[in-house]
C-alpha cells in the first residue's frame, strides 16, 4: 500500500462524507498511519538494527537506560487502559508498546505537522499502564518522537520519574533527528552493519517518512549549491582594471566591422540553385 500512494496509484477515498480526498492527503492528516509505517517495519530489522535506533533515539535520556533493553517480543498498538485517579477514571490509549524481555516502552507519536505532546498524556499513558501492569517487575520506559522540544522534555521528566519507582527513563527527539539517523545507516558505513533486508525496511520507512514532508534525501542544499570559485566583490582586481582613454582611433570599431564585411562575398543564390540541383 504504501508503494501505491508514493506512485500515487492508490486512488482517492470519500471523507466527511462528501468529500474525496487522495490516500497521500489521508496520511499526512493521521498519526496514527504514520506510527504503523513506521513501527511495523521496525518489528522487522534484526536484533542488532533495533538496538541501534533505541540507543539513537534515547540518546537524550532522563533517568536511566540499561545497555540493552533486552530481546524484543512484540508491540502492542492504541491498547486500552483505564486511568484511575481521584475524580474517577477515564480511558487511556497509548500510540504503542514495544515489549521486550526484560521491560516495556511506551511510545507516543505526533507527526512533524500535526498537534505537540503534553505532560497530561505522558502522565495518563505511564500511570494507567502502570496500573494495569501492577504484577509486572519490567523495568519502564517512555519515548515521545515529534513535536517536543528538549526543555519541556526535562521538566517533565523529572516530575514523572519522581513519581513512579518502576518508570526508569523518558527521552523524547524530533522526527529530524529520526530521518537523519535512518539517512546515515543507508547511506554511509558505520558501526552497525546492515542486511539487504534491513536496508530495504529503512528505506520503506524512509519513504512513508517523506510523505510527513520529512527530508529524505542524503543531498542538502549547502552540498548542491557549494562551489569553489572565488568570492566576486567590488574590490575584485578585475573591476579595477584601468580603461584606455579614448584617442584619435575611437574609430577602429566601424573599420573592423568594414573589414569583415568586405571579406564574405554576396551569395549568388541562382548559381547555388543551380548546385543543388546537381547534387
Amino acid at each position: 500500500m504504501l508503494k501505491a500512494i508514493l506512485h500515487g496509484k492508490a486512488g482517492r477515498i470519500e471523507h466527511n462524507k462528501d468529500e474525496s480526498v487522495s490516500w497521500s492527503q489521508l496520511f499526512k492528516a493521521r498519526e496514527d498511519l504514520l506510527t504503523s509505517t513506521i513501527f511495523e517495519r521496525f518489528a522487522y530489522l534484526s536484533d542488532g538494527v533495533q538496538h541501534t535506533l533505541l540507543n539513537h533515539w534515547f540518546q537524550l535520556h532522563h533517568g536511566t537506560i540499561p545497555a540493552s533493553f533486552g530481546e524484543f517480543v512484540d508491540i502492542t498498538y492504541w491498547q486500552r487502559f483505564s486511568h484511575e485517579h481521584d475524580e474517577g477514571s477515564n480511558q487511556v490509549e497509548p500510540d504503542l508498546i514495544l515489549h521486550f524481555d526484560v521491560c516495556d516502552i511506551i511510545v507516543e507519536v505526533k507527526p512533524p505537522a500535526g498537534g505537540n505532546q503534553y505532560f497530561g498524556q505522558w502522565h495518563k499513558e505511564i500511570e494507567s499502564f502502570l496500573q494495569a501492569e501492577e504484577d509486572s517487575h519490567k523495568s519502564l520506559y517512555f519515548l515521545a518522537i515529534g513535536r517536543i522540544e528538549q526543555a519541556d522534555a526535562a521538566r517533565w521528566a523529572k516530575r514523572l520519574l519522581s513519581k513512579q519507582q518502576q518508570l526508569k527513563g523518558i527521552a523524547a527527539l524530533k522526527w529530524d533527528a529520526v530521518t537523519t539517523q535512518l539517512l546515515q545507516l543507508v547511506g554511509e558505513p558505520s558501526e552497525c552493519e546492515l542486511s539487504k533486508q534491513d536496508a530495504r525496511i529503512i528505506q520503506d520507512m524512509l519513504d512513508g517518512l517523506s510523505l510527513y514532508g520529512q527530508q529524505t534525501s542524503p543531498f542538502k542544499w549547502a552540498e548542491l549549491t557549494r562551489s569553489n570559485l572565488p568570492t566576486l566583490s567590488l574590490n575584485h582586481p578585475l573591476l579595477r582594471t584601468e580603461v584606455n582613454p579614448i584617442t584619435e582611433h575611437e574609430d577602429d570599431s566601424s573599420t573592423d566591422l568594414d573589414e569583415l564585411t568586405q571579406a564574405f562575398t554576396s551569395l549568388d543564390l541562382p548559381r547555388f540553385q543551380s548546385a543543388l540541383k546537381e547534387q
